[in-house]
């Protein structure tokens, strides 16, 4: 996830720095509106799409996930937990989009509580407000002060500016770069952006009045009567807005020889990115790189070692092949012949350790099953981080399941590191889902499971 948005802000990053550098000064006002709101769509949808790498083919490993064994019971939890600093940031990120969605919507609110009276004029929703405010536009309606409205006629230039606005709905494009800054706050660019788009409404709501070839001068005069006035609305689009000197610039500024050059050159921009950015599918001869094998559930009890000086013979179920690298761990080759005349006393055992707590209540269930929980296992897997691995490697792993149905005190292990370490990252990413907690004397209890994997590569 952390990589997803990470991804996210890289890319709308560097497609605003393009419309900065190349397109901001050019009057290509239609365009660039669609460059912009085509550019946040591209940012957040680019990285959730997966391509496949052509250049690339080979064998992919296969995953074999073990069945859950029922390894021991913890029970209710005595010690305290270790500071869980991840919730405290989901905390803060909740937070604050509560924060933001809040302020969305009072800003609504508060446009719709505008006092005045609500006229259709020339077929256009209108509302004339008794306060002094300035003219502006909200979805598909014009918001005027009574002092435009003279013997029932409205400065042309005020409405044909704030009908582009509403013909346009360029309210819709504030709206969805608000929508993106309530849940990606942590973004920076979205500011810009909004920033870029407001102005670029203003630029063509600027070109749509003076295209009825009014007056420039009279019409700058007009604007600049409004500067003063105070505008507190968020979401709208207002005929007084703060950059009156770009939109000045932009009146007299013509068209660029260049502009068309400038166009063509997002084509290779936008294929470089996407191939950047796309999640990479290696084209492979197998179907599948993970496949969630079922494997017969072994017996919990450790291995027997027999006492024989020259090899150590192991009980062990039949079912028990998954579990090599365990059993091996277990295996003791220090035994050491004697010489026949020595008299050798009988080895003193260590005391067995106590037995584990016998669980009489009910396992932990997952949501549909634990074949369901495996498959998810599974197709967690990245296994690109084992990549130059040989052979087949093997690790358990460890995890508890919380009164609370949460997993947690994940532990692997095994013959390879980085086979545990991801191991460890693949269960921690299934942490979401809500496991139904074991159930013991009528009381949600700890279970401990543990979970066999292998993985083969070819």
């Amino acid at each position: 996830m952390e990589l997803l948005l990470l991804k996210t802000v890289v890319l709308s990053t560097v497609l605003f720095g393009f419309h900065y550098l190349f397109l901001q000064k050019e009057k290509t006002f239609g365009f660039n509106r669609f460059y912009l709101l085509g550019a946040l769509i591209f940012s957040y949808t680019v990285p959730l799409l997966t391509i496949a790498d052509p250049f690339r083919t080979e064998r992919k490993p296969r995953l074999i996930v073990g069945e859950l064994i029922e390894h021991f019971q913890v029970g209710s939890s005595t010690t305290s937990a270790a500071f869980d600093w991840t919730q405290v940031l989901i905390a803060l990120y909740g937070l604050i989009t509560i924060f933001f969605l809040t302020r969305f919507i009072y800003s609504i609110v508060k446009i719709k509580r505008l006092k005045g009276e609500r006229i259709c004029y020339k077929n256009q929703k209108v509302v004339v407000l008794n306060c002094d405010q300035a003219p502006f536009s909200f979805i598909n309606t014009i918001y005027i002060n009574r002092k435009y409205v003279i013997d029932g006629e409205i400065d042309e230039r005020i409405l044909l500016h704030e009908h582009c606005h509403v013909t346009e709905k360029h309210t819709m494009d504030i709206f969805l770069v608000e929508l993106l800054r309530i849940f990606f706050w942590f973004n920076p660019t979205l500011y810009f952006y909004k920033k870029a788009m407001i102005t670029n409404h203003e630029f063509l709501a600027d070109d749509h009045v003076l295209r009825r070839s009014y007056d420039r001068s009279a019409y700058q005069s007009l604007i600049l009567n409004e500067v003063l006035r105070s505008q507190n609305l968020n979401l709208t689009q207002s005929f007084n807005f703060n950059n009156t000197k770009k939109r000045f610039i932009m009146m007299t500024t013509k068209k660029s020889r260049f502009s068309w050059l400038k166009k063509l050159s997002l084509l290779p921009l936008v294929a470089v990115l996407f191939l950047l950015f796309a999640k990479k599918m290696t084209a492979q001869t197998e179907t599948s790189s993970a496949t969630a094998t079922k494997v017969t559930k072994s017996p919990t009890r450790l291995p027997v070692i027999a006492d024989a000086p020259d090899v150590a013979k192991i009980e062990r179920s039949s079912s028990d092949t998954f579990n090599d690298a365990v059993i091996a761990e277990q295996i003791k080759t220090d035994t050491i012949r004697k010489k026949p005349e020595e008299k050798i006393s009988a080895p003193t055992s260590p005391p067995p350790p106590p037995p584990p707590h016998e669980f009489k209540g009910i396992l932990p269930q997952f949501p549909n099953g634990i074949n369901a929980y495996r498959t998810l296992l599974a197709s967690s897997f990245d296994t690109s981080v084992l990549k130059g691995t040989t052979g087949t490697i093997r690790t358990t792993i460890y995890f508890n399941i919380n009164e609370d149905g949460k997993i947690s005190d994940i532990r692997a292990e095994g013959n390879n590191e980085a086979f545990n370490r991801e191991a460890e990252r693949a269960v921690a990413s299934t942490q979401d889902r809500v496991w139904t907690p074991a159930m013991e004397n009528g009381k949600a209890v700890i279970y401990r499971f543990m979970m066999p994997l292998t993985m083969t590569f070819e």
